[in-house]
């Protein structure tokens, strides 16, 4: 069998990587292709059984220096391409043995010869030197059966071919599980030049590659290599350019994208967001985009953010109650809580009544308004605890609301709690005293509530001072009705790890 263009590329590609590498040896289990194939096996090659003629010895010298004068140097890592002698055919059937086929001169066996035959020759020595250069022209010789020899020409074909089949197997190996596997593994341990020459087979496809299952590895391996290297990094980055949005919509190309968010410098950090500038709100809402959006605000200063904060401010309540873009309004608050841009954002988004009460209720802007009461203004906080004093038991009993319940509750007993204590106290009197003198106090009627029992073991956790005493005199009431429920049990847990001892 023949050796092909393309498993000759992806040999020359595994021995580079093998040379590359300083402590990893090339995993030929991986390609058993490659180690199978009888023609891919060192073969001796076959030596001529007689003398050679003079004039074949002429020949075969002029051939060899023409060759030598026109090999090219190739980089670190593909000395041994040049290393080996290289013979050459002669078509030995014009020398009077009338076989017609080809015989192997070896360097070796090349001695003095006449220079008027060099003479004579020329033209003939030129056809034979193209015969042994073009890997395209190369045809078998005659070998033993089964001795999967190759013909002496694959061994003697230029560099620049060979390379050139090297930068076209690249993105196709990259492009194959076992492939992207091989090539992640070995780009760690590449020098500069090494890096670069995959850099340059891989450039033109980089994001088409991002973008498929297999090679977005490759690509974010090389960022990660890279991050040291300016100059490849960049070329790398500069790679990306005008398809970024093409990138964020996809499943891999959104991963890799915020791969290089994370490695790249500030300035090509910039360059990436800027070209989403116009679609803050169509990304934001993706289901890949969002995370795209998200890393941008996590990894620039709030300074360069003022583009994604004035896109919002129009759609800042849709954006909220978003699934996706929702995610993205939290980095703001966690990351921007006080840019100046951010509070007028928020202004639309914290208009007391009805929207608000919407708002801490939807299972997607409640995340949203409980990032506020934590990373947000100590006023944010504020308008949020007076909406729920209002009517504590409804927000108690709510999935969502509750939990936006429990972060007022930790909050205004934690850092904020001297600015918060007024708006605290008004709370905790909602919880303690009820609207009519024959109804129970809300903390009482929501012990047992499946949303409401975890209120209840907040109030007792964050407790102080007279809060302690009437929370006490509440649970002695519910007693018998919290021993003989599940999240009764985890109350009266919660009580007596916080009063240290068991409320009878």
């Amino acid at each position: 069998m023949e050796m092909t263009q393309g498993s000759y590329a992806q040999q020359l590609l595994a021995t580079f990587l093998q040379n590359q590498s300083a402590k990893t040896s090339f995993p030929m289990q991986w390609a058993p292709e490659m180690s199978s194939h009888p023609s891919l096996l060192p073969q001796p090659w076959p030596v001529a059984s007689q003398a050679p003629h003079a004039l074949e010895v002429a020949r075969a010298k002029v051939a060899q220096n023409q060759a030598d004068l026109q090999a090219v140097r190739p980089p670190p890592g593909l000395e041994h391409m040049l290393s080996a002698p290289k013979p050459c055919v002669v078509p030995v059937g014009r020398f009077g043995d009338g076989t017609g086929k080809a015989r192997q001169i070896s360097k070796s066996s090349m001695s003095t010869a006449p220079s008027e035959a060099v003479i004579e020759e020329m033209s003939d020595l030129e056809e034979i030197d193209s015969n042994c250069s073009s890997p395209m022209t190369a045809t078998r010789f005659d070998a033993p059966s089964g001795s999967g020899v190759m013909h002496p020409a694959l061994a003697v074909r230029s560099f620049d071919a060979a390379l050139r089949q090297l930068i076209e197997s690249v993105p196709r190996l990259a492009r194959d599980s076992k492939g992207a596997l091989l090539l992640a593994q070995h780009v760690s341990a590449m020098d500069a030049q090494g890096l670069g020459l995959l850099i340059a087979a891989l450039r033109p496809q980089v994001v088409e590659l991002g973008c498929d299952a297999s090679a977005t590895g490759v690509v974010q391996q090389l960022f990660t290599v890279c991050s040291d290297r300016p100059a490849l990094r960049a070329q790398l980055t500069e790679s990306l350019g005008g398809s970024i949005l093409k990138m964020s919509k996809d499943k891999h190309g959104c991963v890799a994208i915020q791969h290089a968010l994370e490695m790249a410098p500030l300035e090509m950090q910039c360059l990436i967001g800027s070209e989403l500038k116009g679609k803050v709100f169509y990304c934001s809402r993706h289901m890949h985009g969002n995370f795209v959006m998200q890393k941008i605000i996590q990894t620039l200063p709030p300074s360069a953010l003022t583009f994604i904060m004035l896109e919002l401010k129009e759609t800042v309540v849709a954006a909220a109650l978003h699934i996706y873009a929702c995610r993205v309004l939290q980095r703001l608050i966690e990351h921007c809580g006080h840019r100046p841009e951010l509070l007028s954002l928020l202004e639309d988004l914290m208009l007391p009544g009805e929207q608000l009460q919407r708002l801490v209720k939807d299972p997607y802007s409640s995340n949203v308004i409980r990032t506020l009461v934590v990373c947000g203004s100590v006023e944010n906080a504020r308008v949020v605890m007076r909406l729920f004093s209002e009517d504590v038991m409804k927000y108690s009993r709510n999935r969502h609301a509750s939990l936006v319940l429990e972060k007022c509750l930790e909050v205004s007993a934690g850092p904020k709690a001297s600015e918060l204590a007024q708006d605290r106290a008004t709370l905790m009197t909602a919880f303690f005293s009820s609207s009519t003198r024959s109804a129970s106090p809300p903390l009482l009627q929501i012990m047992l509530d499946r949303f409401g029992n975890y209120i209840v073991q907040r109030v007792i956790e964050t407790s102080t001072g007279a809060e302690k005493d009437e929370v006490k005199r509440l649970l002695m009431l519910a007693w018998p009705k919290l021993q003989n429920a599940a999240a009764g049990k985890h109350i009266l847990s919660a009580a007596n790890k916080k009063f240290s001892f068991k409320v009878q």
